[in-house]
């Protein structure tokens, strides 16, 4: 079973806990990333949501990220571990994925629904960087989570626009 992770999935090590095996710089055509999904336990709380990743689709685009490879007896433990971690309000879709090697394979990726509560829209830069600031959870704060993903897609030499564009409005800001 593969998974593609464009965000916190990329970085915190969870696959090691299923034997999963990490293959950087997958590719997804047809999304790009978004701060979309409003957290309100791990980076931050109800009264101060932390903006995170979720995909849009956009035909023209391309998301690259991290793909994991599990053993299919894992297959029910690992989805319903990342359905716990997502939450309810993401859908888990199957879509093509490339690998670094140009073999096309099937992968489980989480899509944040758009009737969600949880879902707050593609907004612009200056409204998603206004919520960041002040905004800390279980895991960390909003600017942890902003920071772990950028550097992990700068390690890949990825420059996402939306990632890049949101880091320089909250450094800016600061």
């Amino acid at each position: 079973m593969w998974i593609f992770g464009y965000g916190s999935l990329m970085w915190d090590g969870w696959e090691q806990q299923f034997d999963g095996k990490k293959v950087e710089r997958a590719v997804l055509e047809g999304y790009r990333r978004a701060f979309n999904k409003k957290s309100v336990t791990n980076w931050g709380t109800e009264e101060n949501p932390c903006p995170t990743l979720g995909l849009e689709r956009d035909q023209e685009a391309t998301c690259t990220g991290v793909a994991f490879k599990f053993p299919e007896a894992l297959a029910e433990e690992v989805s319903a571990y990342l359905r716990d971690r997502e939450g309810p309000s993401f859908d888990f879709v199957e879509v093509e994925i490339i690998l670094p090697d140009s073999r096309e394979v099937q992968a489980r990726v989480a899509v944040n629904d758009p009737a969600a509560e949880s879902y707050i829209g593609d907004r612009d830069t200056e409204a998603v960087a206004s919520m960041i600031s002040e905004t800390e959870g279980d895991s960390g704060t909003c600017i942890d989570y902003l920071t772990s993903t950028r550097s992990k897609l700068r390690a890949l030499s990825i420059e996402d626009e939306a990632v890049e564009t949101l880091w320089k409005t909250v450094q800016q800001e600061a």
